[in-house]
């Protein structure tokens, strides 16, 4: 075998094992290999967000309350998502809930099971979380009865 074509045999070989490593190693933004040319090794960094999005990965938003196009997604009016989460799931209330909670947008579930557009009693909702068991909520932070 002469000194070029074994040249060109490690060279792919080594472009395998490289290949493999990266595939069980999990390198997220390492070079991926496209192809060998004349001995000469070629590579492009791909970027983290474009795999997420071509694999549905977590940049991409999904679920109920998506508006907008495949390329052009966006939470609907009156819907955001969770910090860090790709789902449109927490309604937005202009007006404060009071003693319950933001059930859907501009709706509040009041204590008692009845659905409004304000629940009274607090005359500002300080919270950011919903307290169970008949709990009340101060300054984002349950206090059980």
């Amino acid at each position: 075998m002469s000194d070029s074509k074994r040249g060109g045999r490690l060279l792919q070989l080594a472009v395998a094992l490289l290949a493999l490593l990266q595939l069980f190693a999990g390198l997220g933004d390492a070079a991926e290999v496209l192809e060998v040319q004349d001995s000469e090794l070629v590579t492009r960094q791909t970027d983290r967000a474009n795999r997420a999005k071509r694999r549905g990965g977590t940049d991409v938003l999904r679920g109920p309350n998506v508006c907008g196009s495949r390329n052009n997604a966006y939470c609907c009016p009156g819907w955001k998502t969770l910090t860090g989460g790709n789902q449109c799931i927490v309604p937005i209330c202009r007006s404060p809930c009071g003693d319950g909670f933001c059930s859907r947008p501009n709706m509040c579930t009041c204590p008692n099971g009845q659905i409004s557009s304000s629940c009274g009693s607090k005359s500002v909702q300080h919270c950011n979380i919903r307290c169970m068991n008949g709990g009340t909520c101060a300054e984002d932070n349950c206090q059980c009865q």
